[in-house]
């Protein structure tokens, strides 16, 4: 089978791209297109990267962080379950990562930027909409978010609340909205590590487990409720 060259792939994206046009505004387009090149050699691209390469069929182990991140959800959790992602992203990598794998269960991804006109399986279920204290999470057994940026302490209270397991790769912090004292990388992580163990242990989920992703040069973790064994 021939190797796909970069142009080949440049074409590709330059096509979902147009395919898509509206769900990005002109400077995310000019972005993708001017750093493509660059970012195949860079594991840490930015998410409207990783989301294109995805789609165009950049899959390397090396390279695909969403590839690291489902290798460790599945060292830790059964996926065959009905799972929701929080913070999905434009294009629903990593859930559609998830739902191919599955044998049975479903993968619920919400972002009010969600594409929902993609080939997907029957079992990804997209909602293109703002995840909320109010929104239902049926008979989800694990919730998940990837880099989820502002979410991720929703995502923490969420997942505690209903006593469902959870697994989150962290992003950086600097001034978020809500949490301006936490002015570096460092206390923003802290700080959610915190709410963690606190909602781990007082809904009974285990331990507060850590993984890495820094094969990827991702210099942030990825946390989870680890459950003692019975």
């Amino acid at each position: 089978m021939p190797q796909i060259t970069k142009e080949e792939y440049m074409r590709r994206a330059l096509k979902f791209i147009e395919a898509h046009k509206d769900s990005y505004t002109p400077r995310e387009r000019n972005y993708i297109t001017s750093s493509f090149y660059w970012g195949m050699n860079n594991p840490f691209a930015s998410d409207l990267l990783r989301q294109v390469y995805d789609e165009v069929g950049i899959t390397d182990e090396n390279v695909n962080m969403y590839e690291g991140f489902l290798k460790i959800l599945e060292e830790n959790f059964d996926i065959n379950t009905d799972i929701i992602e929080i913070g999905g992203g434009i294009v629903p990598s990593l859930a559609k990562k998830i739902a191919l794998r599955q044998k049975s269960g479903t993968v619920t991804v919400y972002d009010p930027r969600l594409i929902t006109n993609i080939d997907k399986p029957d079992n990804l279920i997209l909602k293109r909409e703002m995840f909320s204290k109010k929104t239902p999470i049926g008979d989800a057994k694990l919730i998940i978010g990837f880099m989820p940026c502002d979410a991720t302490t929703l995502l923490i209270d969420t997942a505690c609340q209903n006593q469902t397991d959870f697994m989150i790769a962290l992003c950086e912090g600097g001034m978020r909205e809500g949490y301006g004292w936490l002015e570096e990388d460092d206390e923003w992580i802290g700080f959610v590590k915190y709410c963690a163990e606190r909602g781990i242990e007082t809904n009974n989920l285990g331990t507060l487990g850590e993984a890495s992703l820094e094969q990827y040069k991702n210099p942030y973790p990825v946390i989870y409720n680890k459950r003692k064994k019975s």
